[in-house]
């Protein structure tokens, strides 16, 4: 019996190696297309840490956050993303980030989508 992760990876391996030629091109776009935006993201992201004089050491989960943003604003809009956002900025925040960097990729990655947010994450 496979675990979760085990159904999952298979899954994925199993539309990845799909015989169909088409669906396989369209599948491998969607994945490059996803790479490219994440290497994007975390670009700009670093950009974000280097302006803020951010400690090398610390890149990681200021990172981690704008993946965090960037798996929600795939998933939810409306109402639903604020209060994901608002709950993910509490617990990056107890962790001892800075509020500012934080406020500053979240726009990043907000902008990246073209999703606005609606009020303000105190």
């Amino acid at each position: 019996m496979l675990d979760k992760a085990g159904i999952r990876t298979e899954r994925w391996l199993r539309k990845y190696n799909e015989p169909n030629p088409v669906k396989r091109q369209y599948v491998s776009s969607q994945v490059a297309y996803e790479f490219d935006l994440q290497v994007k993201l975390e670009q700009a992201i670093k950009e974000i840490l280097a302006d803020s004089a951010v400690s090398t050491i610390m890149n990681i989960p200021y990172l981690n956050f704008g993946r965090r943003i960037y798996s929600l604003a795939k998933r939810y809009s409306g109402k639903q993303l604020q209060n994901e956002i608002d709950f993910t900025m509490l617990r990056f925040s107890s962790r001892g980030l800075n509020k500012e960097v934080l406020d500053k990729i979240l726009e990043t990655v907000l902008n990246m989508f073209k999703k606005p947010v609606n009020a303000t994450t105190d």
